[in-house]
């Protein structure tokens, strides 16, 4: 029995984000922005931080007009294996950057420097563009490697290709196989993040400065319509 992807819905806020923070706790930008909460506050859905995150999910899911969750569930068990977020603009973008106002000092600083150009070439590139952010995919270490990722990213390629959008992503080390293999293309625009501001506190390693990987799938005819900001490499 194969997994099945469908949209999140409102009940499945904790099951969604258990994935999401069993695949990214220990991940160091989700150690900057959250740089007060411990392993086990961010993977006990009973924590108090996990609480307050779940209120906060809830209330953004009211008021966005144009971010859409999946769910990918293992019908063997019940269990929500993987998610994903996607921000989808049939219409031109109206994305603006954010803030991490909830940080102060030295941490603010640090959160900055790494979501800072993630949101600046976002900018530079979409800004009042229709194209689809793949904010973000997630898979619980269990089930890693067993095509968990691939059916929430071909999910994303379906709707791309219906509303003949291109898809943009900021991958990592470990997606970027499965991007390539999927179609997606390298960028010339590039993000380096310094291991000073990446590492700094983190028991790692892998002390050294890293590249990510901005990569972009484009539907069929449709290379000439991407923007010109953007380039392949």
């Amino acid at each position: 029995m194969g997994f099945v992807v469908l949209p999140a819905l409102i009940p499945d806020i904790t099951a969604v984000y258990d994935a999401y923070f069993a695949a990214f706790a220990e991940d160091p930008v989700t150690r900057a922005l959250f740089p007060k909460a411990t392993k086990e506050d961010l993977t006990n859905s009973e924590s108090e931080f996990r609480k307050a995150h779940t209120g906060r999910v809830l209330s953004y899911w009211h008021t966005s007009s144009t971010q859409y969750t999946l769910k990918c569930i293992d019908p063997a068990t019940g269990v929500i294996a993987g998610m994903a977020l996607w921000d989808v603009y049939p219409t031109p973008s109206d994305w603006k950057k954010g803030d991490v106002a909830w940080l102060e000092g030295k941490e603010r600083e640090r959160a900055e420097a790494l979501v800072g150009p993630l949101w600046n070439v976002r900018e530079k590139l979409w800004d009042k563009e229709r194209y689809i952010y793949c904010h973000v995919t997630a898979v619980r270490p269990e089930y890693q490697r067993k095509g968990v990722g691939k059916l929430l990213t071909e999910y994303g390629i379906r709707v791309a290709e219906q509303a003949e959008l291109p898809i943009y992503v900021e991958s990592s080390k470990e997606g970027l196989g499965l991007y390539e293999k999927l179609g997606f293309r390298r960028l010339t625009e590039k993000i380096v993040h310094k291991a000073g501001v990446l590492w700094v506190g983190e028991e790692t390693g892998d002390k050294n400065d890293y590249e990510v990987p901005l990569l972009v799938w484009i539907p069929e005819g449709q290379i000439g319509n991407l923007p010109k900001s953007v380039e392949l490499a």
